[in-house]
């Protein structure tokens, strides 16, 4: 597995027509401009990969309910795992376990001494029981050794950009923002890591990637390949840089956005 994906990551993307590229940009970001005014009034909103999955997979009245977000040990393993990551990278921690345990320990230490650069989550982390972070750090552990074990890091390069998700925010409206999600970032290609059901509606999540990639860019180039992979089964997916991927991102941003209203609007 390690060696699929590594080549996956690495591996040359085949040259898009520039003509055909700027094209197919410049109606999504026509697209997405139409889309931002008519949201004027409405209330900020974020479109991420989670948008796009929910819209594709389930009830709109439920999908778009506020609710508050908690730190726990299922939406704490991510980041957590991703710090231990790039502790492991770094030569930094020798293991997993041990890269995880630092992480840990940073967060107490930042929230006892109020270091400024402790975040919601390391107090949260430093508020655990010993039995919590014990809990919190096993799963952590078994995410981050997933990722570590799945890549060849030597062979991505020097500096390989792990766990840093991209925003672009509407220059039509300050309410509107795309996300990004990549685990891990090269020059050729992003990897995300899936969870749940293998489905249809995943290109659409990962052409929101490349979107973004392309609508950060100021040369308007052709970002890299985005790469989808399920742990738990080795699965992959992979959507190369096409002008109609760029066209399959939009409108799946425009479906989150109308079905966003649709479960807001007061029935006739």
């Amino acid at each position: 597995m390690a060696d699929r994906l590594t080549d996956l990551l690495v591996a040359p993307v085949s040259p898009v027509d520039a003509s055909s590229w700027r094209a197919a940009l410049d109606d999504a970001t026509a697209m997405l401009a139409r889309l931002a005014v008519r949201r004027a009034g409405a209330g900020p909103f974020r479109v991420t990969d989670h948008e796009v999955r929910a819209v594709l997979h389930g009830d709109a009245a439920d999908r778009f309910a506020p609710s508050p977000f908690a730190w726990s040990a299922r939406t704490a393993r991510r980041a957590l795992g991703l710090a231990a990551v790039r502790l492991l990278v770094a030569g930094g921690a020798r293991s997993p376990v041990e890269a995880v345990r630092a992480r840990l320990d940073e967060s107490a230490r930042w929230v006892h001494e109020g270091n400024p650069c402790a975040t919601r989550l390391d107090r949260w982390v430093a508020g655990l029981s010993p039995a919590g972070r014990a809990a919190v750090g096993a799963d952590a552990v078994t995410w981050g050794t997933r990722l570590w074990c799945a890549v060849d890091w030597a062979a991505l390069g020097p500096a390989p950009a792990i766990g840093r998700d991209r925003w672009w925010d509407s220059p039509h409206s300050a309410l509107l923002a795309l996300r990004g999600r990549a685990e891990v970032r090269t020059d050729r290609a992003n990897l995300v890591v899936l969870s749940g059901p293998r489905r249809d509606s995943v290109r659409a999540e990962l052409a929101l990637v490349t979107l973004v990639e392309s609508l950060r860019s100021r040369g308007g180039d052709a970002p890299g390949r985005v790469v989808g992979w399920w742990p738990d089964s080795g699965h992959l997916v992979r959507v190369e840089p096409e002008p109609a991927v760029l066209t399959l991102g939009a409108e799946a941003v425009a479906l989150v956005l109308s079905d966003a209203g649709a479960a807001v609007r007061p029935a006739a």
